[in-house]
């Protein structure tokens, strides 16, 4: 009765919509808890409908509508299966919205609580209050004192059942009873008051204090609710706000008992039961039903076995509509008020709350915020709709700015790489798990996203950022005439190997100073990139796979010189990636030259030399150490781009450049994967050495 006022209806729909809601639930629901009836901030949403439907449409009349065509929605969600929708609402935004639904509709209790006449009690939250302050010369004593004493005893019986009697069933059956107990002293106390209270010329009684009055007996004729298509595209959006509120509470409710109990829910059918009660519940005068926490609660706690507790709660309700409702009459509007206020009190998140949101991530904060202030200046389905938006925005803004990560190997286990950054913090944290660096020209990335249409510019905006830092260009130098004029990579690359911009590099040791000359780094000769987070790619992503794996072999200069080593490998690919790459043709040796294929073709077998350091058994028996010329452990399947592990990988990459450089040289004088000088490892200084070498284009692994 109490959430009818809150929809503007006549208390009689709320016991209308309490019967039936719970009877044809029992038949089909999946959750022996759930109980259906009216909601708060259902209730809420179809009284903002009542109110812009009150010229055309009585409320009974909205009531139906709004309940036949919800129902008919949910009920098609249902038998689509189509339940992953809930996935797009996020907890944060659902907690912020039911705050601010509910701290609307405390507001909006207020005048009928203290005695205000004359607000309107449809408008955004802020409104009621500015119009109750302003109409308080017109505030009735009595009605005070009844609100006051009302929400006393609300509030006074559940703090003292928690406090010293919590847990013992008896006791909290009190509690969950204090608004039945609550109520009826008041009706006694009303009656008392008002039955020698004066009467009008007809006869109606001229109550001391706002009361609710008559309360028709009996069942209503079932009707057909009017449907207009223009009226449902007027109120479409209240209605979709009312079906999304009636699925997200339904749902969120019955998984809530079901884990309590051990029991599963079947999401779909739950959608298709719902749907149908309230399809049903359209003809009998109720408006829009979903599963109620505070009446499921009591379900829970009494032990139900079946959903046919339902059956019996509907019944019960039935009977007081044929025989109890003259007992309604003296119930006073400020004791309903009270049990509205504190029975939707329990929505209204605490503080704590939004501080652990706040402390997870400020993005999650400013979602609960959005639904929560939205709610209380404009409206609940604003609310929705804008916490929502905001949560899907900042979904996006991840997606099209993933983490992008440069990876080292551990010193102790070579086979296992660990992010690094330019950060002083991550670079600190790189330092403590005591990394070592992969070869020189040989970048390892990992990009945490699918390659998809929202992120692909970042990703190789970044990819190529990363080349430039790190190695030095290796092609053909354009002259001034072919340069275009807003060609700026130059200054582009001054700025990304700045110490300034980016700190010490990860790449190589080199002394500190304010910019990284050419001399200090290596050509480019492989990138590596794991995809074991990548989880989908699209025909963007893989035309940005193409167009980045040009760019860099023009960085390289493998392009421009068929004699330079430049390979872009795969590691880690994932099922639902791996068949559009191998599809691509990006898997394959595609960049070897015609003659060179079939060199490659051969698999090398070897070991290396145990002697020195090696990358695949991270073991050092020697103070100072060096790589010796890698070869594969077993057989490395040359003409394939896509590895399992990291390690593979590089193994690869060093075995497909010793192939090459036997075949354009056709002498074993190491492996060419360029650079300025030769590798070697240092156990004491844990990081690789650059020494310079005549050469210009060859760095050999000694």
């Amino acid at each position: 009765m109490s959430y009818a006022k809150v929809a503007g209806l006549p208390v009689e729909h709320g016991l209308y919509s309490a019967y039936i809601g719970a009877i044809f639930y029992c038949f089909m629901g999946t959750s022996k808890d759930v109980n259906i009836g009216p909601t708060a901030i259902i209730s809420l949403i179809t009284g903002e409908l009542v109110a812009q439907l009150a010229d055309r449409y009585s409320p009974a009349q909205v009531a139906g509508i709004s309940a036949l065509a919800v129902g008919a929605l949910i009920m098609i969600l249902g038998m689509l299966q189509l339940g992953i929708i809930l996935d797009f609402f996020p907890s944060t935004v659902l907690v912020g919205y039911t705050t601010g639904a509910a701290a609307t509709i405390v507001i909006s209790q207020i005048p009928k609580w203290i005695g205000v006449s004359g607000v309107n009690t449809r408008q955004p939250a802020y409104l009621v209050l500015i119009d109750t302050l302003k109409a308080l010369p017109t505030l009735s004593w009595l009605d005070l004192i009844f609100g006051l004493a009302s929400m006393f005893g609300l509030v006074g019986i559940g703090l003292v059942v928690d406090r010293w009697n919590r847990g013992k069933f008896p006791v909290q059956l009190i509690k969950i009873s204090r608004f039945f107990i609550v109520t009826v002293l008041a009706t006694m106390f009303s009656f008392l008051l008002n039955v020698n209270a004066p009467r009008d010329l007809e006869g109606n009684i001229i109550p001391r204090i706002s009361i609710l009055k008559t309360v028709p007996s009996g069942l209503p004729i079932p009707q057909v609710p009017p449907l207009d298509r223009a009226i449902l595209a007027e109120i479409a959006p209240k209605l979709i706000a009312i079906a999304l509120a009636t699925i997200l509470e339904h749902i969120a409710i019955g998984k809530s008992f079901a884990n309590k109990n051990r029991y599963q829910i079947d999401s779909n059918q739950e959608l298709f039961t719902v749907g149908l009660a309230n399809v049903t519940a359209s003809f009998f005068g109720a408006y829009t039903v979903t599963g109620s926490f505070s009446r499921s609660a009591v379900k829970f706690q009494c032990g139900v076995k079946t959903p046919l507790a339902g059956l019996v709660t509907g019944t019960l309700v039935l009977l007081a509509l044929q025989m109890l409702t003259p007992l309604l009459f003296y119930i006073p509007d400020a004791a309903l008020s009270a049990v509205i206020m504190v029975a939707v009190s329990g929505l209204v998140s605490p503080p704590d709350v939004f501080q652990e949101y706040f402390n997870v991530g400020l993005w999650d904060f400013l979602a609960s915020q959005v639904a929560l202030w939205v709610t209380l200046f404009v409206s609940v389905e604003a609310g929705i709709a804008a916490g929502v938006g905001f949560s899907i925005i900042v979904l996006l803004f991840h997606i099209a700015r993933p983490q992008l990560r440069v990876l080292q190997p551990l010193r102790t286990r070579p086979d296992v790489f660990v992010t690094t950054s330019n950060s002083a913090s991550e670079f600190a944290y790189s330092r403590i798990l005591d990394t070592i660096n992969p070869p020189p020209g040989v970048l390892v990335f990992r990009m945490e996203e699918g390659a998809i249409f929202p992120n692909m510019g970042t990703f190789k905006t970044w990819i190529r950022d990363e080349v430039y830092r790190y190695t030095r260009f290796g092609g053909v130098a354009k002259t001034a005439e072919d340069r275009l004029w807003s060609d700026d990579l130059e200054i582009h690359i001054r700025r990304l190997r700045s110490q300034r911009s980016y700190g010490r590099s990860r790449a190589f040791d080199f002394k500190l100073q304010d910019t990284i000359e050419d001399e200090d780094l290596p050509y480019l000769r492989a990138v590596i990139l794991d995809c074991s987070a990548m989880n989908h790619i699209d025909s963007t992503g893989l035309q940005g796979l193409r167009v980045l794996i040009d760019n860099l072999q023009d960085y390289a200069g493998a392009r421009d010189n068929p004699e330079i080593f430049f390979e872009f490998h795969f590691v880690a690919v994932q099922d639902s990636v791996l068949p559009i790459l191998e599809r691509s043709g990006l898997t394959a040796r595609s960049s070897v030259p015609t003659t060179l294929q079939q060199l490659c073709q051969i698999h090398i077998h070897g070991s290396r030399n145990h002697d020195g350091h090696s990358l695949a058994t991270g073991h050092s028996h020697r103070k100072s150490t060096s790589y010796n010329t890698f070869k594969a452990i077993g057989s490395v399947p040359l003409n394939s781009l896509v590895h399992l592990t990291i390690r593979d990988a590089i193994d690869a990459v060093l075995n497909h450049a010793e192939s090459w450089k036997k075949a354009v040289d056709n002498e074993i004088a190491g492996i060419d994967i360029g650079g300025t000088g030769s590798f070697s490892f240092d156990a004491e200084s844990d990081q690789g050495s650059i020494r310079k070498q005549p050469s210009t284009h060859e760095l050999q692994y000694i």
